[in-house]
């Protein structure tokens, strides 16, 4: 992989890291169509396993951005991937803390309070039909979500409790 791929690779991963308002896990769609669809650096198998790998692994479920990366370009993208998705969290908070000390950013920073719910939802939505989509018996994952999404939507229920009722469906449900 050229220099100029991994610093393209790393600007993308950067340009994502900023709408990772629901985690980096969110942003896995938009990782899945530039690394797999456009480029096809990695397969769609390749990403799904260093999904899996980071979570069945302790530590952050960050980690499948460094697996994907290494899994692309060895060390260089390990670290093109990581600190593109890292740096805006490092940075964004001291920013935002020296910001919100000044009152002309009061109403600011509330509209984006607001505003990154939605968008937060709308991520981990298409996330999760990124990771169900070649599954034997398509049709149950995806409307498993769609009904959790409605769920949290409409109700002020804690997020836990439609999450476990799909886990648990999708425990006895023969896929």
């Amino acid at each position: 992989m050229s220099t100029a791929d991994l610093f393209a690779l790393f600007l993308h991963f950067l340009s994502l890291s900023v709408f990772a308002t629901g985690g980096a896990m969110a942003l896995a769609s938009d990782m899945h169509r530039y690394v797999v669809d456009d480029h096809a650096y990695i397969t769609h198998t390749q990403f799904v396993n260093s999904i899996a790998l980071a979570q069945a692994a302790p530590g952050p479920n960050i980690l499948f951005v460094t697996v994907m990366g290494w899994q692309i370009a060895a060390l260089p993208g390990a670290l093109a991937t990581t600190l593109g998705i890292a740096m805006p969290a490092l940075i964004f908070p001291f920013v935002i803390s020296r910001l919100s000390r000044m009152q002309q950013f009061d109403r600011l920073l509330k509209a984006l309070q607001r505003g990154l719910g939605p968008v937060a939802l709308g991520l981990m939505a298409s996330t999760s039909f990124l990771l169900v989509r070649q599954v034997p018996g398509a049709w149950i994952g995806p409307a498993m979500i769609a009904a959790t999404v409605l769920v949290l939507s409409y109700t002020r229920l804690p997020p836990l409790v439609p999450i476990a009722v799909a886990g648990a469906i999708g425990a006895f449900v023969p896929w």
